[in-house]
């Protein structure tokens, strides 16, 4: 098995393309027009995609904290250069809660920022 895609619902498209490829780097891939929203791919990597979905007319906002209990947590990437894409997330003025550090007992350096829609990312390299 393996994942296929990751789903993100946006709340300003043109923010988030710009975001996931300009600061993360993702390739854009193709757009489907679904009548009620449009998915929006990018590539990740062994075949998976980013899916960013613009629906017409959205239901809602959840913003849990990062304590909140039996939900999804934060997507990870993992790079080349943390110190590097923290300078691109901070020049793009990206949300950053975590500065670059170290985290020896998982043996990576990351940084945690949120994307243009609030999703945690952690970003990371292992030693």
């Amino acid at each position: 098995m393996r994942i296929d895609h990751i789903t993100i619902n946006v709340t300003d498209l043109e923010a988030s393309e710009k975001f996931y490829s300009e600061v993360l780097g993702l390739k854009r891939l193709h757009d489907v027009d679904m009548g009620d929203h449009r998915l929006h791919y990018f590539e990740l990597n062994d075949g998976a995609m980013l899916e960013l979905i613009d629906y017409d007319d959205p239901a809602g906002e959840l913003h849990p904290s990062v304590k909140t209990m039996g939900i999804y947590r934060h997507l990870a990437f993992s790079v080349e250069d943390v110190d590097a894409v923290y300078e691109k997330a901070k020049a793009y003025g990206a949300e950053i809660f975590a500065a670059p550090a170290d985290v020896e007992k998982l043996n990576f350096r990351n940084i945690l920022i949120r994307d243009p829609n609030g999703v945690e990312l952690e970003i990371l390299h292992r030693y």
